[in-house]
């Protein structure tokens, strides 16, 4: 009686974690950061499949893992709630969404594919102000907790210093200002400097490694920032040898706590890596049967989505290299369809360009069948590498999180997401005001739209009168009514 009680319960979070999944894939809009908050919001407090120090710890790890941020937080969630096809499953649902809208709209570019996109993009204006409004009580919890741990100051501190180095280029767009900003730092850059702080200091107020670490990541800034006030790449090079040396002069120094091994880890993590291949394979047979060339375009989505970190910017410059300078496909087939689509949808910008690209190659060797059967090899291969070097990544965190430094870092890892998750709030708000350009609209009034929009979740939510997915279907009804309004005015 109890296992059938047992299994009915695990067939249960396995429906609810998989329509979660879905769900948070349908209206993914933002890049992979700006959905922390939303996955959070569903899998922690809503649903309650996991808790908040298990969902932390996957944020951490997929944050220092190349690929798809919002797959392998996925994939993180779904191997605690049901093993392994939990993982597998809501890696795929969590990428499905986009991808599928992504091919859908290449195959209709030349007939309503482009009014459906229009159509999507109107709708995207009331589920980004949602994801913009998610994101701020996402850093406003993090305030709160900063303050709860005693750690106010420091917290607060980290936050705003993380939006600070990685917004300017936003801030500036959106007051149209016509000038380079001084920072405006690169997610992994904000990073590795923000570890190299943790890892040296220990997280303990030393006053004479503060005022060390402060003065290589302020030259390391520098160096690295938009403006490149110092450009001497050997410098930029000395400046990261050193950091790596003193973190690890850090670590050897401040090392208390156990670090834990078990053969029984190392055979999941073996197992884990199987299920990823074995989803590749099958996902990729139906390609190897009509495209001569699935071979080598699998093997370059491989490393592409290996190779992959920054976010979305980041992996279009990776998938150029690796596609259109090789010649595989042509800069305009590259950027004017499949980036120009993929950038108005939902979901991983990692999956929906392998996918995009698969499609071009599939259509011009075979016609559209073999371009959806390659499409679903690159979104396998999208999947398959974040989701092979997520749990590899989780495996060696996992054998350290005992120790002391690495509950430091996990602390410290919410309120430096909660200021990357404001500079993306910003990014979001000037790409609603951009769209109002594109169709010649007053920008001021795509702006009071969007923080309209923000204002009925901010009432909702105090009233508790609607749910998360009621609140994304009315933003989402909203703004496709306004926008339409706007273009029908001649």
């Amino acid at each position: 009686m109890r296992k059938k009680k047992q299994n009915s319960d695990k067939n249960l979070n396995m429906k609810e974690l998989l329509f979660t999944m879905f769900k948070i894939g349908c209206i993914g809009f933002g890049g992979g950061t700006a959905l922390v908050p939303v996955i959070e919001s569903e899998v922690v407090y809503e649903k309650k499949l996991i808790d908040k120090d298990e969902y932390t710890k996957d944020v951490v790890v997929a944050n220092i893992t190349p690929g798809a941020l919002p797959v392998e937080v996925a994939a993180g969630v779904g191997r605690k709630v049901c093993g392994i096809p939990g993982m597998l499953l809501s890696a795929v649902l969590m990428g499905l969404p986009g991808t599928f809208l992504t091919v859908l709209i290449l195959m209709l570019i030349n007939s309503s594919g482009e009014r459906i996109l229009q159509q999507i993009l109107f709708a995207s204006v009331g589920v980004t102000a949602y994801i913009i409004y998610m994101l701020l009580m996402y850093a406003k919890g993090t305030f709160r907790e900063c303050r709860e741990k005693g750690m106010a100051k420091s917290g607060t501190v980290f936050m705003f210093l993380v939006f600070l180095l990685t917004s300017g280029k936003d801030v500036f767009q959106l007051f149209g200002i016509n000038r380079t900003p001084v920072f405006d730092i690169a997610t992994i850059d904000v990073l590795c400097a923000a570890f190299f702080i943790i890892f040296f200091t220990g997280g303990r107020f030393r006053w004479s490694r503060i005022i060390l670490s402060t003065v290589i990541t302020v030259a390391y800034c520098l160096c690295v920032g938009q403006m490149h006030l110092i450009s001497s790449s050997k410098v930029l090079f000395g400046l990261r040898l050193t950091m790596i040396a003193l973190s690890i002069y850090g670590l050897c120094n401040g090392i208390e706590g156990k670090i834990s091994f078990s053969w029984k880890a190392l055979k999941k993590l073996v197992q884990e890596e199987l299920g990823w291949t074995l989803l590749l394979m099958l996902l990729s047979v139906p390609a190897l049967l009509c495209f001569g060339n699935t071979l080598r375009f699998a093997v370059r989505g491989l490393i592409s989505a290996v190779l992959s970190f920054g976010g979305g910017d980041a992996y279009l410059a990776v998938a150029n290299g690796m596609f259109v300078n090789t010649g595989m496909i042509s800069h305009d087939e590259f950027y004017f369809q499949i980036a120009s689509v993929a950038n108005g949808l939902p979901g991983s910008i990692l999956c929906k360009i392998l996918a995009g690209v698969g499609y071009i190659l599939g259509c011009q060797d075979g016609g559209v069948w073999c371009g959806i059967f390659v499409a679903l090899c690159g979104f396998a291969c999208s999947i398959a590498a974040s989701g092979g070097t997520f749990s590899a990544v989780v495996y060696i965190y996992e054998q350290f999180e005992n120790l002391r430094i690495f509950q430091v870092l996990q602390t410290y890892m919410r309120p430096i997401v909660a200021g990357l998750l404001l500079s993306v709030s910003t990014s979001m708000l000037y790409q609603n005001v951009n769209l109002a350009g594109w169709y010649g609209w007053p920008k001021a009034g795509m702006a009071l739209l969007t923080i309209g929009v923000i204002l009925l979740n901010v009432f909702w939510r105090r009233r508790g009168v609607v749910r998360p997915l009621q609140s994304v279907l009315f933003s989402a009804a909203a703004s496709l009514a306004m926008c339409n309004v706007f273009a029908s005015i001649p």
